[in-house]
């Protein structure tokens, strides 16, 4: 799998997130997954992964220190359920990036809930340069261009995960994307991304296009989105912890999708010539 999203033009994985269910993993599942995939990743792309899901600082710590040394190019941070502001998380991340020696992320990830760090927060973060990627999840469009200016000239990365608003993002200034839409469609992401940079009109046609199979894709995921992964090509069931089950007349709907966004060999209609 991971050698099909290296060759369809991913910039990068996300070993250990909430699409990889990692709420239901427990720690060495998590650990293996992550040493997985930097195996197989083999230096060609950079892996992230998430590791501040333990109870206490001292677990969360630990926990940060050994993904690291399974190999990952980034530790990504959650925003922890415990903390009620951005004054208290702002420490909290400093804490963390004083004993966590490795490139961190922020991950505004929606479960157990959905918070957003303030723009001036995440503007101090940046500056620290210890944080090099941004997962955030506002899906708010004046925020996303506030964000862009207030992380420009650092090293963090905004990668907003709103599949809506890639383009949009992308010609503000956005680097790329971290977003379920790479699940299945990494291929025509990374055109719109492309495009959208170089000024390319053909950019608007793609982003109509993934907007399109995207709000299909995300009404069945996850166990849905393994499906049409299997549908470009890779051996891979749709079972899933989260829910295994697709019905019928869901897996007959994705198949008729299916003959008008993929040819035989999974390849996507959209990119033909």
């Amino acid at each position: 799998m991971i050698d099909w999203y290296v060759t369809h033009g991913a910039d990068g994985l996300y070993a250990n997130c909430l699409s990889s269910e990692m709420y239901l993993l427990d720690e060495d599942e998590q650990l293996l997954l992550v040493t997985e995939a930097v195996s197989a990743a083999r230096g060609r792309i950079p892996v992230a992964a998430t590791a501040n899901l333990a109870e206490t600082v001292e677990e969360q710590v630990r926990f940060c220190r050994r993904v690291a040394d399974c190999g990952a190019d980034v530790v990504m941070l959650i925003v922890p359920p415990a903390y009620e502001n951005d004054a208290e998380l702002e420490r909290y991340y400093l804490n963390l990036a004083e004993q966590v020696d490795a490139p961190l992320g922020l991950y505004e990830c929606p479960v157990p809930r959905r918070y957003h760090l303030g723009v001036a927060l995440v503007q101090t973060l940046a500056q620290t340069g210890r944080f090099v990627a941004y997962k955030e999840t506002s899906c708010d469009l004046a925020k996303i261009h506030a964000l862009i200016e207030v992380t420009k000239d650092t090293p963090l990365s905004l990668l907003q995960a709103n599949v809506s608003y890639l383009l949009e993002a992308v010609k503000a200034g956005a680097p790329g994307t971290m977003s379920i839409g790479s699940i299945c469609w990494p291929d025509l992401v990374g055109a719109v991304i492309e495009k959208g940079k170089a000024g390319d009109p053909d950019a608007e046609r793609l982003q109509n296009i993934l907007c399109a199979v995207y709000w299909v894709h995300k009404c069945v995921h996850p166990a849905g989105s393994k499906y049409l992964l299997s549908k470009r090509g890779v051996p891979i069931s749709h079972r899933s912890r989260v829910d295994s089950t697709l019905s019928p007349e869901t897996i007959y709907g994705l198949d008729c999708s299916a003959v008008e966004w993929f040819r035989e060999d999974g390849s996507l209609i959209a990119l033909e010539a």
